[in-house]
């Protein structure tokens, strides 16, 4: 049976590494770069205090100064993101609507009184476009600004008020009954593609008879059946991510419990607690950093607050429960290989850890270069041959990072975690079950890709044919060359897909610290390499007893 890791052939790896590097330039970075180059402006926005500034002025000055600011966050219209998307309208759209009706804002809390106020501040102009007073108990409709007003005398106000912000009396279209109490109007002739421009107006009465518009949104609505697919898909992937990817994660890791209990003999149980501590605590820093991606996933909810809260606690906990599933998948797949007579993940003070490490990680920077061109071919041709489109996700948006230059993290978490569960013990123990490599790395393979389906790109098999092609790669990369080449391939990966997100934040600090992610890996690498030679070496660990015939492992 096969005890060492295979040697890379550099020429191929070096050409392949090169190869996918320059299709990744070509085909993800260079038309973003000619698309900022072009229009300077294009990534250009105010900063969250001033938006904060013009919201207040705002609220002063139509409902009071009795609003104090609470939290802004960057909100997208994300069914209108991806409907222009489909159609390839975003450019017309930002063209004939952007000034007047952007599709991402800054949404500014504003808390006074019995109310919240969401004010919506276009993130160019800094000029108010929407907004909207939230009750602070739904059960009391008739807080914050004012009462209900009958349907006829709600309606009238409405449309005086549209008339008054410049829109035709004879393009205002009332539809037949209110929703939640509003007045919503089409405006005849502004259309995009299919989606029309609606208002809603939801117009009140202070105790004293005067009217107030406590609340207006116009915005394009989406055809229904583009919204029904959505919908119909986002189901499918959500059921996809809980049973398919969570559940049978959850049978893994019970499954991997078992065995490092089994194997114990064979292994450590303190085989990855540094690994697995970092990633806890990585994970830990970037729930917190996402605060304001939860927030905004909330919408004009008056509760957003608490419900964040109350998220981010029960987020908490699943990390940790994850971070344990990692631990013992590391210990279970330690264990898994060297009873089979394997060791693709080398013990620190073993002879040559530091050389291996040192290999990995140039073994992933050519691998994960190469990956990166290969995902961005299978995207360009899924797009030009089955019309995929990609959506927006305000949890993941870089402007709703509470420090944006500690996102990148996250690759290390998935690297470290996935590794570890999917190549490392997944590949293990359907090796041991089925005893064919090819057969072992499929199930995991499609596992892990189950995990990425609810990502906002559409249809929801997308990415499961994509990540199950990019994952049987790392597998590939894990069986030949051992667990540290697979961890720093998938490191780097994500890594350049995060650091070039972030580096399109513009500023110096942003190019710097995206430039930095992508080239630390190196100095990890040669910061262990250099420890372990000053190390001496241990004592050569026993090579693992193979099974004798008629004597089957206790597993």
């Amino acid at each position: 049976m096969q005890r060492e890791k295979a040697k890379p052939n550099w020429g191929l790896f070096l050409g392949a590494g090169a190869a996918g590097l320059l299709l990744f330039l070509i085909l993800q970075i260079v038309p973003e770069v000619s698309r900022v180059v072009g229009d300077p402006g294009a990534n250009r926005r105010i900063a969250e205090t001033e938006a904060e500034a013009a919201a207040a002025a705002f609220a002063a000055e139509r409902f009071g100064a009795a609003f104090e600011p609470a939290g802004t966050v960057h909100q997208i219209q994300e069914r209108l993101y991806g409907y222009l998307s489909r159609e390839d309208l975003a450019k017309d759209y930002d063209d004939r609507y952007g000034p007047q009706y952007p599709v991402e804002t800054w949404q500014v809390e504003l808390r006074g009184g019995d109310a919240v106020l969401f004010v919506h501040v276009h993130m160019k102009t800094g000029e108010v476009v929407a907004w909207n007073e939230v009750p602070v108990r739904p059960d009391r409709r008739d807080s914050g600004s004012g009462r209900r007003m009958e349907f006829g005398a709600a309606s009238l106000a409405a449309r005086a008020f549209a008339i008054e912000r410049g829109y035709p009396e004879r393009a205002l279209h009332l539809r037949g009954l209110p929703e939640d109490g509003a007045i919503v109007f089409d405006v005849r002739d502004e259309r995009i593609g299919e989606a029309q421009l609606t208002l809603r107006i939801d117009a009140r009465q202070d105790e004293h008879g005067t009217v107030r518009i406590a609340s207006f949104k116009p915005a394009f609505e989406v055809p229904d059946d583009y919204a029904d697919y959505v919908e119909r898909q986002d189901r499918i992937a959500s059921i996809l991510t809980f049973a398919g990817y969570m559940g049978l994660s959850f049978v893994l890791f019970v499954i991997a419990i078992v065995y490092a209990a089994l194997l114990r003999r064979r292994t450590s149980f303190a085989r990855g607690l540094l690994l697995s501590g970092i990633f806890l605590v990585f994970y830990q820093i970037n729930n917190f950093n996402m605060l304001d991606g939860i927030r905004a996933g909330f919408g004009e909810a008056a509760g957003a607050g608490q419900m964040t809260v109350g998220l981010m606690i029960i987020q908490a906990l699943y990390t940790l429960g994850v971070a344990v599933s990692v631990y013992f998948a590391f210990v279970g797949g330690d264990g898994l290989w060297r009873s089979m007579g394997r060791n693709p993940w080398m013990r620190r003070g073993e002879p040559g850890f530091g050389a291996d490490v040192w290999q990995a990680v140039k073994i992933g920077y050519c691998a994960g270069f190469a990956l990166l061109g290969l995902q961005a071919v299978i995207f360009l041709v899924m797009e030009r041959g089955f019309g995929i489109w990609s959506s927006a996700d305000v949890t993941q948006s870089t402007l709703n990072f509470r420090w944006a230059w500690l996102f990148p993290l996250l690759a290390w978490c998935a690297a470290i975690s996935e590794e570890a569960m999917y190549r490392l013990f997944g590949v293990g123990l359907f090796k041991r079950w089925f005893k064919n490599t090819a057969a072992a790395s499929v199930i995991p393979t499609v596992i892990w890709a189950l995990g990425h389906v609810a990502y906002p790109l559409y249809p929801w098999s997308t990415r499961l044919i994509e990540l199950t092609i990019l994952g049987l790669l790392f597998c590939w990369l894990f069986v030949r060359f051992g667990f540290a080449a697979a961890l720093f391939a998938h490191a780097v990966f994500d890594l350049v897909l995060m650091a070039t997100s972030l580096m399109f934040l513009g500023g110096a600090d942003s190019i710097l610290a995206g430039i930095f992610y992508i080239v630390h890996p190196i100095g990890v690498a040669w910061l262990i390499h250099w420890w372990d030679r000053r190390r001496p070496p241990k004592p050569a660990a026993p090579a693992p007893e193979l099974p004798a015939a008629g004597n089957p492992d206790p597993a």
